[in-house]
């Protein structure tokens, strides 16, 4: 059995995306934290308008987010400053507070110099994300420039006079393409709709290798290689390269989806629901190409999905969301042994079964949020209930979460 790999490639702390609607404000992802693996598939699974499909356009920057922190290889690449700024207002607030209650000039000193501090500390902060927002792409281009250099310094100083032209046109081209490179487009996402994702204007050799192109190679031989490399790669063949979206079936464009994404050779796809608008046999072949994928190329993915059966199959570990927060994150096996969360429980009482009798027995679990929890008091967080297994829930919830599994 191969050893699991322990290294963290994204880690996503406090996640919140909020959406202004008018005067009041959408919370459609809300204190959302999970890490993934190298190597790992991680299912994000919750009915529709929950946040999963938000989540994963926050990771890849489609969206600024509110507030937390996304970090990809260890560097922060999302940062969000909304929370910094909620705490300043709140100490503010606590500070107006005790000032109004009436204490002494000593005191008064003593409090306003804390809130000076903590007022300084906060906007340290808020700079320091606003920088790593904006600057983590260069950053990670300026090493990838100097890793070129390095290494084409050594090849021309070892080269012969008939291989240093060669050499020299090869450095320039790979230092156009280190100067555009952007540590986020080592995550990769294959959209929900395959329809509206693939531009009908252009063929799919030009979709295709859009990426290539933005990035910086110029060689149209190399282009074409590699994109009948992923054409051949995703079950299509090379002549499909100059036909047009519209003269594809469903399954073919999400495979182009794949080969678009795939021909970046990132480290991590985000898969948005990708076998949703597929009918079963094309979902299955879709799936088993993911699956493929993964092992030739060492993929990470983030899978996003509605139906769970497919997620269990695909999926080490599994995130259940619900309105925006997550309420249940554990490995597949396991939350499908103990789900403990009713939400849980009520998505996994809708799987169908190919058995008219188990069918006719089937008792659906309605999850009411009011009848469940009484959060008046008491409020809920993430809780590890065992090893690996976290449950989105407060002190009252947890003991009882605790007798359940015992």
């Amino acid at each position: 059995m191969e050893k699991k790999n322990d290294e963290v490639l994204l880690k996503i702390e406090h996640l919140c995306q909020y959406f202004k609607m008018g005067n009041s404000e959408l919370k459609a992802v809300d204190d959302v934290s999970f890490d993934i693996k190298k190597g790992e598939v991680f299912g994000l699974v919750g009915e529709s308008g929950c946040g999963k499909t938000t989540t994963g356009r926050s990771i890849i920057k489609l969206y600024n987010i509110t507030s937390g922190n996304i970090y990809f290889k260890g560097v922060r690449i999302g940062a969000g400053i909304r929370s910094y700024q909620d705490a300043i207002a709140k100490k503010k607030e606590e500070y107006k507070a005790k000032k109004a209650a009436g204490i002494s000039a000593e005191e008064d000193a003593k409090q306003k110099k804390e809130l000076d501090a903590f007022i300084a500390e906060q906007r340290a902060a808020i700079k320091a994300a606003k920088y790593d927002q904006k600057n983590c792409d260069k950053e990670y281009a300026q090493q990838c420039v100097a890793q070129v250099k390095a290494e084409y310094e050594q090849k021309l100083a070892k080269a012969g006079q008939a291989e240093k032209e060669k050499l020299q046109n090869e450095y320039k081209n790979e230092l156009r393409k280190a100067k555009n490179t952007k540590l986020v487009t080592q995550i990769q996402m294959i959209f929900q709709d395959p329809v509206a994702s693939l531009d009908p204007r252009l063929t799919v050799r030009e979709i295709i290798s859009e990426g290539l192109i933005i990035q910086g190679e110029r060689d149209k031989e190399v282009i074409d290689k590699k994109v009948y490399e992923m054409l051949e790669l995703v079950g299509l063949v090379r002549e499909h390269a100059s036909r047009y979206p519209h003269e594809f079936s469903g399954g073919q464009r999400q495979r182009i989806g794949v080969a678009r994404s795939i021909i970046m050779n990132p480290e991590m796809i985000i898969a948005d629901e990708p076998v949703s608008a597929l009918d079963v046999s094309v979902q299955a072949q879709v799936i088993n190409l993911l699956n493929e994928l993964r092992d030739k190329f060492g993929l990470t993915i983030l899978f996003v999905a509605h139906d769970l059966s497919v997620v269990k199959y695909f999926s080490d570990r599994i995130g259940v969301m619900y309105f925006g927060k997550l309420v249940e994150m554990a490995p597949s096996d396991e939350l499908f042994k103990n789900p403990l969360h009713p939400y849980t429980k009520s998505l996994l009482s809708a799987i169908p079964l190919p058995d008219p009798v188990y069918e006719k027995q089937r008792v659906r679990i309605v999850y009411n949020p009011l009848a469940e929890h009484d959060y008046s008091v008491d409020k809920p967080s993430l809780r590890e209930i065992k090893p690996g297994h976290f449950i989105q829930c407060n002190h009252a919830e947890y003991e009882k979460y605790q007798k359940e599994l015992k």
